[in-house]
């Protein structure tokens, strides 16, 4: 323990704290303590002012009540609840006298009938009858007399409306008061006893707050009483990570799943950033991205990256790419191909592809690779073709003919420790799109599906070379060899909007064949496992072996925005859902966005783990949600009365976790700090703002202007009050008033980061 002080008095108290430790109330109480008048005790620099139940309230209410009811005050409070058995003792005589004054008064035979109720209780039920003390305290800076009277005035009036209770701020001694309601200091009270059943008393008790399934968590949301709730995703509480988010635009649900994604890479004790890939419509993850980046050192910057799709051959990915050394794609690889060969040999506007059409594509996936590896007819090595290839091959004194194939390049370069220059070569060792339709006139197709026919009659050969053929000339992006490099990105945000259309089959058929491609360049390498290298050279091996285990132990997460985009297109959703399926195994989180419940299909529904509902929505949507979700009536009232998407102070939504436990439904806030506001903000106007900030002064300084200016996240306020007084002036407003608004705007925020 501590050790003994050395201490001399002049004028020894004969207690043996003269000898040894300060005595212990002295210890707990070390400042010095006074009353200052009825209803005030000073303790050091502050003053306390208590509030005493003297009449129990007429209706029992939780506790939760009168937390809502102070919360929204914002002010310092506690409260003691001083609970003692033998409840009836104290009223023997008083239940004696009143029996036999019963006669004289009315209030004498309430008195009487309501203590032989109380009698009645404790004597033949479970239920006990107790004494209660109720005292609450606040207080204020010494000195700020009238500051403390608000609070004490606020206190009290809260307290009584807990249930129409009567109270009292005056006691004989208010420092007792104030004692009284101070964690194991005193084992009274000096609050008015009363006798109650001990079922109600324990409704009164702080007992029923909030509480997470999770001890920590990555992200900390609240609950309505301001409790921090934690949150973890990808934990071992819950067997699978699905998370489903809906609600209407403009709710919040790409900024809550943003800010989750920051969480996980922010989370304690990781090594490495997670792996995420995020596929959405537009730039609502490009803030996520910029964050991210500024925060990395300059050697890890490329560790995280926002592209943009864009139908030429600038962007190409060839679907056909294998991991580095691989001659044959994985089983999970061959999969995505024959499902994406189906999608391209659909007809535009039909729900399913040919009879036999998927099963040939399985064919020549496997006919296609078989002819491009090294015991078939293998690309030959064209110098000039790649100049980071030629140089590098030259330097390593590799010396190619003209039978050397691009696989020897890859070969040779990877053994002399260049991987992403032996990947480069690779690129040239792959088939692509055109050579599909020569591998379908091999003799090993042509037997066992020359013979099908179409519905009209067409040969189910042509029809599918046909159709492969038509792709490789509409979608420039998945018909050449692979220029799209992604590098060593861990977490990547693609950008959909320029070549996921909407309206129309042909459009829906484009927006497919996007999202297949994406889910494809980035989450492809998330499965891979020491089962798929048994046709690996032997020098690639130990490469493969590093890279699994880092995957392993790496989380990974696959979020789909806007996921409405692929109502009317199966092949996506059945991947979708195969990666459901199979995410547990490969430790992958699935993350899915949209507007309505509608969106998803039922088995997804059924598979998720987490619901996130950012907006109630009309009543019809609201009766929906809470039948597909199996919601209480108490739940559903929340969900109609508190979610209703982003207001100042954060986004309440109500969210329904499945755990190991059981099913947990909590009404939830997500409080962002004014620069993740901001970096993660996707309003129109805000992002507007924000992008002319970051070319001007750069991101990092720009969300600082911006937090500071606006810290609740957003300048949209500002700019509709401007618009409004520019109308009221008799102005007209159109796209260039609404631009030379925002420019004003922009210029202000700049000589505010100068005067700064």
């Amino acid at each position: 323990g501590d050790k003994i002080p050395l201490k001399e008095y002049e004028h020894p108290r004969g207690d043996i704290s003269d000898l040894l430790w300060p005595s212990l109330s002295h210890q707990l109480m070390p400042r010095d303590g006074e009353n200052i008048n009825l209803r005030t005790a000073r303790v050091g620099d502050r003053i306390y002012a208590a509030v005493f139940i003297d009449l129990f309230p007429k209706e029992i209410q939780p506790f939760s009540r009168l937390f809502a009811r102070l919360l929204p005050t914002h002010i310092p409070w506690r409260i003691s609840f001083l609970t003692e058995s033998n409840g009836l003792e104290s009223s023997r005589f008083k239940s004696a006298l009143s029996a036999i004054l019963s006669f004289t008064s009315a209030q004498n035979r309430l008195l009487h009938d309501s203590l032989r109720l109380l009698q009645y209780v404790d004597i033949n039920t479970d239920d006990a009858v107790v004494k209660l003390r109720v005292a609450a305290c606040t207080w204020a800076p010494e000195g700020d007399m009238r500051l403390l009277r608000s609070r004490a005035s606020m206190l009290a009036k809260a307290v009584e409306g807990w249930g129409s209770c009567d109270v009292s701020e005056i006691c004989g001694d208010p420092y007792e008061g104030v004692v009284s309601t101070m964690l194991g200091i005193s084992g009274g009270s000096v609050a008015t006893a009363t006798i109650a059943p001990f079922s109600d008393v324990l409704t009164m008790w702080p007992l029923f707050r909030p509480a997470s399934p999770w001890k920590k968590g990555a992200i900390l949301f609240r609950s309505p009483d301001g409790k921090p709730w934690p949150y973890q995703p990808g934990s071992s509480q819950q067997t699978t990570w699905i998370d489903l988010f809906y609600a209407r635009p403009g709710s919040g649900k790409s900024v809550l799943s943003n800010a989750i994604n920051l969480a996980l890479c922010l989370a304690s004790g990781a090594q490495r950033l997670p792996r995420i890939a995020i596929i959405d419509i537009g730039p609502s993850s490009s803030g996520l991205i910029s964050l991210l980046k500024d925060a990395l050192p300059v050697s890890q910057k490329h560790l995280v990256t926002y592209q943009k799709l864009h139908m030429n051959s600038d962007y190409a990915i060839n679907p056909f790419d294998t991991q580095l050394g691989c001659r044959y794609p994985t089983p999970q690889e061959r999969t995505f191909l024959v499902n994406f060969l189906t999608l391209l040999a659909t007809p535009v506007g039909a729900e399913k592809s040919y009879d036999g059409a998927t099963d040939m594509a399985g064919l020549v996936v496997d006919e296609l690779y078989k002819a491009f590896s090294d015991d078939g007819n293998p690309n030959t090595y064209a110098a000039h073709v790649d100049d980071v290839v030629d140089g590098m091959l030259e330097e390593i004194g590799f010396v190619a003919d003209t039978q050397t194939t691009w696989w020897e390049a890859t070969d040779a370069l990877f053994a002399a420790g260049f991987h992403h220059e032996a990947m480069l070569a690779q690129r040239h060792a792959m088939p692509v799109l055109a050579d599909v339709t020569a591998t379908c006139r091999l003799p090993a197709i042509q037997d066992l599906y020359g013979k099908l026919k179409t519905p009209t009659s067409e040969d189910l050969i042509h029809a599918f070379s046909r159709m492969i053929s038509s792709a490789v000339r509409e979608y420039p992006i998945i018909s050449q060899v692979t220029r799209f490099d992604l590098g060593e990105a861990r977490v990547v945000s693609l950008d959909l909007h320029e070549v996921a259309r909407s309206g129309g089959d042909a459009a829906n058929r484009q927006t497919a064949v996007m999202y297949m491609l994406a889910r494809y360049v980035l989450a492809r390498h998330y499965y891979i496992s020491e089962d798929n290298l048994t046709q690996v050279a032997d020098i690639y091996k130990p490469y493969h072996q590093t890279r699994i285990q880092e995957l392993r132990e790496d989380l990974k997460r696959i979020v789909f925005d806007e996921f409405h985009r692929t109502s009317k297109v199966q092949a996506v959703r059945d991947q979708v859902i195969q990666d459901m399926r199979e995410g547990r195994k490969w430790n992958v989180q699935v993350a899915l966005l949209s507007q309505s419940v509608d969106d998803f299909d039922e088995v997804m529904i059924e598979f998720a783990t987490s619901v996130f509902i950012m907006d109630a929505g009309p009543e019809q949507a609201v009766r929906k949600t809470a039948q597909i979700f199996g919601l209480s009536d108490t739940a559903r009232n929340a969900l109609k009365t508190r979610v209703h998407g982003p207001k100042e102070g954060g986004a309440t939504f109500l969210a329904q976790f499945s755990t190991k436990d059981g099913i947990h439904t909590q009404l939830l806030t997500a409080t962002l700090g004014p620069i993740e506001l901001w970096a993660l903000n996707t309003t129109a106007e805000d992002v507007n703002i924000r992008n002319q900030l970051y070319h001007k002064i750069g991101p990092r300084a720009a969300r600082r202007v911006l937090a500071a200016r606006f810290p609740g996240g957003s300048a949209r306020k500002t700019l509709e009050e401007r618009f409004a007084e520019y109308k009221e002036q008799g102005g007209m407003i159109d796209d260039d008033v609404r631009t030379n608004v925002v420019t004003q705007l922009v210029e202000e925020l700049l000589n505010f980061k100068l005067q700064k």
